[in-house]
Parts: C-alpha cells; structure tokens; sequence
C-alpha cells in the first residue's frame, strides 16, 4: 500500500470517527438507564419565577429578552437520600442557592470578581443538602447578565459526590483528557521544532502546528465544566477558554502560509494581520472593561469560521489552479477544521445538542493528527531533499578539489616540459663547445669540461619510486619540496602502471594529499627530527597506503575528524582523501601517536 492510500484510508477514518463523536454528544444532559442506576438524576422540571411570573418549564432553559440583573428565580421539591449533593452551573448570572431557608451557596456578587468584567465567570460548583429526611424546597435565585439579553438555565443532577463526579468524568472526560492531550501534544511539537528548523526551515511548521494546538487545548481546558470542579478559579478559566478559543486561527493561518506555497501570498498575510490585530483588540476591550469577551464572542462566531473557510479556499485555489502537491496534502485537514467551525455556529444557534463545542473540538482532534501525519511526512521529504543537495553540493566541491588537483599535476608536467626543452637548448650549446674541444685535440680542457656537466647534473632527478607515471609525478614533486626543506624522505611504493577500477587522476589526489598535509606538518615543527615514510602494498586487489609523519604533537578533532590547522573546521585535504577513498569501495583512517601523525588509505583496485 503506497503512501497516499495509507494518509486517505486516516482521513476517512478520522471522518467517521469524528460523525461517531458527534452522535454520541447529541445526548446532552440525559442519562440513561446505566447512569439512573448510579443513582444520579436529572433535575429538569422546575418552576421558574421571571419578573412576578411563574411557569413549569424543563431544563435546560434559555431566558431570552431579559434586562441586565433581572432575578430569574428556580423552585423544585426534592427528596434527598443521606450523602446527597446538588451540582449546578452558572453562566455569568449571580446566584444564590438555598435548601428551605438555609443559604447553601453564594457566588457572583457584586465585588467578588475583577473590575474589568460585566458578569462573573461561568461556574460549576456541588453542594452537600441538608439531612432533613423530608421534602427539602430548593431555591436557586439567578440574576440575568449585563452583557448580554439571555440567560440559560442548565439541568441538576442529583446524587453523591462520588456519583456526581463519576458521572461528570464520563461525560465531561473527553473534553477534559482532549484538552489535556492538545497541550501536551502542542508543548511537544513546539519543542520538536526547535530540533527541525536547524535542519530544515519548514520545521516551523512543527511550531505553529504545535501553537495552534496549546491554543486549542487551553480553550478547551478552560472551557470544560470538569476543569471547573477542580481548579476553583472561574475568571482565570475565563481568561484562558476566550484567550484560547481567539487565537487559534493565527497559528493556523502562518501553519498554512509555511506549509503551502501560495503564490498569491498577500490576501493570506492581510488576514493573518487582520485576524491577529481582531483578537488583540477583543483582549485590550476586555481588560479595559469596555467590551467583555463573552460580546465580542459574537463577532469572533463569525469572523473564526469565516477565517477557516478563506484559508480552506486559498487552499482549494492553490490545488485547482496551480496544482500544488502540498495544497492537495492539506486541503481535507482544513476542510474538515473548517467544516467543523461552520457546525459548531450551527449548533450554538440551533442546540442541535447542549454540549456545546463538540463540533468544533472533534474538528480539532482530526485536523491535529492529520496535519502531523501529512506534515510529518512533507518534512520529512523536504529533510530528504536538503540531504540530497548537500550531497550533491560536497561532491560538487570534491570535485572542483579533484580539478584543481588534476590542474596542480598539469602544471607539474607543463614545468618537466619546459624543464627538458630547455636542457635540451642548452645540450646543443654543450655538445657545440664539447666539439670545439674535439676538433682542436685539446683532450684536457674537454674532460674538465665534462666533468663539470656531470657535477651539475641533479643526483635525484629522474627517480623511479613506482610503475605508474603519474603517482611517481606528483609523489617526485612533494618529495623534491620537502627534501629542499630539510625532511627525511623515505618512500616504497608499489602502484601498478595501469590500473581499472581506479583513475591514475583519483589516485594523485590520495597520495597528493597525503604528502601535501604531511609536508605542511613538517614545515610547522620548530624542534625534532622531521620525517615522512611513505608505503604501499598491493594484495588480493587492494591497494593499501600508509605514511607517517612527524608534526608538532597539537592536533584538534572534532569527533573522529582533524580540524585544520588554517581554520576552525575539518580539514579538506583528509576529508578529500576519506571521501575518495570510499568511492572506491575502500577507507581510511587518520590517528596521532605522540609526535607522529599515522595516515591509512586503502581503495579496490
């Protein structure tokens, strides 16, 4: 099964996964049978008491047309058995709780809460009833918010504490565990990225993909009736669910400007800024006690699904129009993202289910484990291609090396020519004079003068160290340099004239570079006796190569490597020598020992 069959067969099943999700969560409040028998019950029939007038009604209830702090007043009858607790929930309305005539429970007044916000927090709280062992009159007194028209009304349950929370972690656990596993998962792409990006740019995706979903799960984390129950801190939750819920589409929209090249970049960079300068806005209206989240909550209800559905199109755009891979790759992840916004909307409008943010949190959940499969996998590509350019590029500097070895080995030649012609200009002056001697008997001024020609003549030149003409070139060229420099030169080689697996010019660059290091080192030594010995041995089709050397015993390694002694990075020379050497199927090995520098090279020949 290729790739793509595998990324399509994950996006179906997340699909179903997620209309699984949302059938499950059109139960709302209800309990079923299973969760009667926990004892836990639903509290839903009530009378409620708005301005003088009563009405039956069932929970959950919206209260709509209301003027700010008008008392909205919930009277039932309950029998209680012993241990059991009421839990409520209270959504920005102050509240007062009372069991007959004894206050319970008190929270939202005036005073109790930060400046900066119209209406209280939403809370969740649970209350011990009083042991009557008779019918106990509950009374919950509401008083509507000021930010907004309608206040809802969200069902008791009854039961122990230990019921209650049982049912809540069944119920609310999933939001809870999700919110928990986003900002985990998000502190951990975030972290990756740092690793990534040092190795290729598009890692920041990783980054933002990883914002996006610590974003996604402090919103939901503050937004869960679950977290209220155990962090009793309702204005910092409602910090964190609105601050959260904002900002989720900035990180998304820098997500698909890094992951998609759009080539139309600045109507998706106008939103970004835009987008971003909204959420500050709402943030700085908020703190400023001017406008609550809870009313600018309106605008983002339609700005954030607007904003999924622009970058869902710019996406769609980029596949049909220029047929970007990467937009093919991302476009059913924020699709679905999108889609899941544009339901969530619906729901808050319609209460297709009271558990609102179903939709969008199942959204969330698949567009976060698709984008890191498929983003994984562009990364992973793109690692693969920086790594085949600096593949390519090494073998590209290794080569311009081996040129300008080949054109050092040229010039040599070009230098023995000239060299011979002209002795070769000089002999006919030579043999001229020699004649003249000849011709006039003058047989001791001729043998003078012949023995003089044969002082003259070099005693090294036209060594023979091995068969092949060009590694006795270039090995005669750094062996005369360092003899003229004062360093023993010892030298037995056995390199056949002609060779198949191997070039005579691949070969000069090892041996060149061995002696054109070993020499440097020489030259560096202020003391001591030094010394090259060069050696080879040919057996069972290898060729092997060794030399030591004498240096002045500082060596720097980085790893197993041996820095320059010019500059602070491996150096080329024995890096040129290693690379070539495993071309040919061989090796090579570079160690000190003391004051001596101990090189191994062999390659198939």
């Amino acid at each position: 099964m290729n790739r793509r069959a595998t990324v399509r067969i994950f996006l179906w099943g997340a699909f179903i996964v997620l209309l699984a999700a949302l059938v499950a969560g059109t139960g709302g409040y209800r309990l079923s049978d299973t969760q009667g028998a926990r004892q836990v019950r639903s509290l839903e029939n009530v009378t409620a008491v708005v301005e003088g007038r009563a009405y039956r009604t069932t929970l959950p209830h919206v209260f709509s047309g209301l003027p700010a702090r008008t008392p909205v007043t919930v009277l039932l009858d309950i029998s209680p058995t012993y241990g059991d607790c009421l839990y409520f929930k209270s959504v920005y309305a102050p509240l007062r709780v009372w069991a007959n005539s004894t206050l319970l429970y008190e929270y939202g007044q005036d005073g109790t809460y930060p400046a900066y916000m119209s209406d209280p927090a939403t809370a969740v709280d649970i209350v011990s009833l009083p042991e009557t062992g008779s019918t106990v009159h509950l009374r919950l007194e509401f008083l509507s918010p000021t930010a907004r028209s309608s206040l809802t009304i969200h069902p008791l349950l009854l039961g122990t504490q230990a019921n209650l929370y049982r049912h809540l972690c069944e119920t609310l656990g999933f939001p809870f565990i999700f919110s928990i596993l986003l900002i985990i998962s998000g502190i951990f792409l975030l972290l990756l990225a740092l690793f990534v990006v040092f190795f290729e740019r598009k890692g920041m995706a990783f980054h933002w993909l990883g914002l996006f979903s610590v974003f996604a799960g402090i919103w939901t984390f503050g937004e869960c009736n679950l977290t209220g129950l155990l962090i009793r801190n309702p204005t910092l939750l409602y910090l964190l669910a609105f601050i959260g819920l904002f900002s989720i589409p900035v990180p998304l929209l820098l997500f698909g400007r890094t992951v998609v090249p759009f080539h139309q970049k600045k109507p998706l960079r106008w939103l970004t800024l835009l987008y971003a300068a909204a959420t500050v806005a709402a943030l700085a209206l908020q703190l400023t006690g001017l406008v609550p989240f809870e009313r600018s909550m309106y605008v983002f209800h339609i700005l954030e699904p607007l904003t999924l559905c622009l970058l869902t199109g710019g996406i769609l755009f980029e596949m049909l129009h220029y047929h970007s891979p990467a937009a093919k790759r991302f476009l059913i992840p924020t699709a679905v993202l999108a889609l899941s916004a544009v339901l969530e909307e619906l729901n808050y409008l319609f209460h297709f289910t009271y558990t609102l943010s179903l939709f969008f949190q199942s959204g969330i959940l698949l567009f976060v484990l698709s984008c890191g499969v498929v983003g994984g996998i562009l990364i992973r590509d793109a690692m693969h291609l920086k790594d085949e350019e600096q593949k390519l590029k090494y073998e590209m500097g290794l080569m311009e090396y081996r040129l300008e070895e080949e054109k050092k080995h040229q010039r040599l030649l070009l230098e023995n020519q000239e060299a011979v012609r002209a002795q070769r200009h000089d002999l006919r002056h030579q043999l001229a004079v020699i004649r003249s001697f000849s011709e006039r008997g003058d047989n001791v001024r001729m043998n003078e003068y012949l023995d003089s020609l044969v002082a003259a003549i070099p005693s090294e030149q036209g060594r023979s160290y091995c068969e092949n003409a060009a590694v006795n070139a270039i090995v005669s060229h750094y062996a005369a340099k360092a003899e003229q420099a004062g360093v023993e030169m010892d030298i037995r080689l056995t390199v056949p004239e002609r060779m198949e697996q191997i070039s005579d010019s691949s070969l000069c660059v090892i041996v060149g570079n061995l002696l054109e290091n070993a020499g440097e080192a020489c030259a560096r030594m202020t003391e001591g006796r030094r010394f090259i010995r060069l050696r080879s041995r040919l057996q069972y089709g290898t060729l092997t190569i060794t030399m030591d050397n004498s240096f002045d015993g500082r060596a720097r390694r980085q790893g197993e490597a041996f820095l320059s002694s010019k500059r602070d990075e491996v150096g080329t020379g024995l890096r040129s020598v290693r690379a070539m050497a495993e071309k040919y199927g061989g090796g090579a090995s570079f160690e000190t020992d003391g004051a001596v520098f101990l090189s191994s090279v062999y390659v198939r020949i």
